[in-house]
């Protein structure tokens, strides 16, 4: 096997496999995680070569992977890390002037993650020829795995380490099945090829993340078998763990020990908060809808509707994915070929990205099919008979027919000292709470299109009433203020 060993001191060994890099050219790559000396061995082709190199501190404003605990996200080193992502599919494929000035984009945006394809795509508005494929072809017309593209291949490495250096996460799309050149058919034994090179080759990079599929039901050869192997096989083979998903078009991935996180398609952006407690994992719906109006339905919504799910995505403990389809006679959409972005939604996803940050810690969605802090509590007695009835009644409906009432639940993201409220598209004059004894709490209106925030009162506490504007897109924001 040709492959490089790792150690510091007597520490455990870390393994990497080689990889072609270029015509007669073979690399190892790793990524250390620790400062101090490292000592190498590298078998290649029989021959061994070993030394030792040190590793400094990490740059400045680098964190190391991202990783997961419990429902959410955070950096290596315990630094905050929420997800806002967005998707260019084939940005890749483009010319170089038009990858450049995607780049451009996302350096001045708020995205801190990019699903992206590795084979190119065929689908409206991305129907032209590639210049470069990632593999060559055998005779047969077939592609051959083990004889990569040099060009391909280093295009694709510049532009990793490049959404690196802006801080944006590489969401690799493994498969996908918009697809004319026969990459959706490759048979398992190609593919588990192709997985050991993606991770030979991109597992030393900290900003990278593996997506087994774009709506892995779509690709009519590959079975739930096939699909279980390739995630066996990233999780077997890549020695630093960098987080795995499965992206559906209909039917949500089964739960597996090889699945770092949640990654849904579905615009019912309420069921964020079931399947967050049906998984324990956290939840990226990475495609509720796009911001834009093509003539498809995933296509089209106005900004308001695409904040809107945004804000309701996070106030049930989710995270949310962007994504814009903007009609352009020289079909260069954002979605699928970058470019610029020409949408209303990037600087209201910034605003709310911005507030998370500055609230300490991270919110978790607080949702019980019991819950209703505007319940009228005069009568204590008639209050429990009716909770009990209610939640028996929840305990005898089956799980498939709950959906239908979440959206009937408050929408409530807290964190230690600070509670998120949004009401979405309701329009309530009031709003009550519960907050705890002996504590003094701020509350803030938020206009999430307008992004402004007004105070609406402080020194709160025990039971309030907050009075409301009556209008759509309205959150509060409750903070517990330190008492001196």
């Amino acid at each position: 096997r040709n492959c490089a060993s790792f150690r510091q001191s007597e520490g455990e060994k870390i393994v990497v496999s080689a990889f072609r890099k270029r015509a007669g050219v073979f690399a190892v790559r790793f990524l250390p995680r620790e400062e101090g000396e490292w000592k190498y061995e590298i078998s290649l082709f029989g021959q061994n070569i070993s030394g030792s190199f040190c590793c400094g501190p990490a740059e400045e404003g680098s964190h190391g992977l991202v990783q997961t605990q419990e429902d959410h996200f955070c950096y290596e080193d315990g630094a905050k890390y929420l997800p806002f992502g967005t998707t260019c599919y084939a940005w890749i494929y483009q010319t170089r002037e038009l990858q450049d000035e995607t780049m451009e984009t996302l350096s001045t945006s708020c995205f801190n993650k990019i699903r992206m394809l590795i084979f190119p795509k065929f689908m409206p508005y991305n129907q032209e020829e590639p210049k470069l494929f990632p593999f060559a072809r055998r005779a047969d017309g077939s592609w051959d795995v083990n004889r990569t593209e040099d060009a391909f291949w280093g295009n694709l490495d510049n532009r990793v380490a490049g959404l690196g250096r802006l801080g944006v996460e590489a969401d690799l799309i493994l498969f996908h099945p918009y697809d004319r050149w026969g990459f959706s058919e490759m048979c398992r034994e190609d593919c588990l090829a192709y997985l050991d090179y993606m991770v030979a080759r991109y597992g030393a990079y900290r900003n990278v993340w593996w997506s087994l599929a774009n709506e892995y039901e779509m690709l009519t050869t590959k079975t739930m078998e096939d699909w279980d192997a390739f995630g066996e096989r990233l999780r077997d083979t890549d020695p630093y763990h960098h987080l795995i998903s499965v992206h559906n078009i209909l039917i949500m991935y089964p739960k597996r020990d090889w699945m770092s996180h949640v990654s849904v398609q579905s615009g019912d952006v309420q069921r964020v908060a079931l399947w967050r407690e049906n998984y324990g994992l956290p939840v990226i719906d990475d495609e509720f809808g796009y911001e834009g109006n093509i003539e498809y339905d995933w296509g089209n919504l106005s900004a308001f509707d695409f904040v809107d799910r945004c804000w309701t995505v996070v106030a049930r403990g989710g995270f949310p994915t962007h994504g814009e389809t903007f009609h352009r006679e020289d079909e260069v959409l954002w979605w699928s070929k970058g470019g610029k972005l020409y949408g209303q939604s990037e600087p209201r996803m910034a605003y709310l990205k911005k507030l998370l940050y500055e609230l300490p810690g991270y919110g978790k969605g607080q949702f019980s099919w019991y819950q209703d802090p505007n319940q009228d509590k005069s009568d204590a007695k008639k209050e429990e008979d009716q909770g009990n009835a209610f939640a028996r009644l929840i305990a005898r409906t089956p799980e498939e027919n709950k959906g239908g009432l979440i959206s009937m639940q408050p929408m409530v993201l807290a964190g230690d000292g600070w509670k998120l409220r949004y009401f979405g598209r309701t329009c309530p004059w009031i709003m009550r709470d519960q907050l705890p004894e002996g504590t003094r709490w701020k509350a803030e209106l938020i206009d999430v299109w307008e992004m402004t925030r007004k105070e609406l009162a402080e020194d709160l506490s025990g039971e309030i009433a907050l009075k409301l504007p009556a209008k759509q897109g309205m959150a509060v924001l409750l903070t517990r203020e330190v008492l001196q």
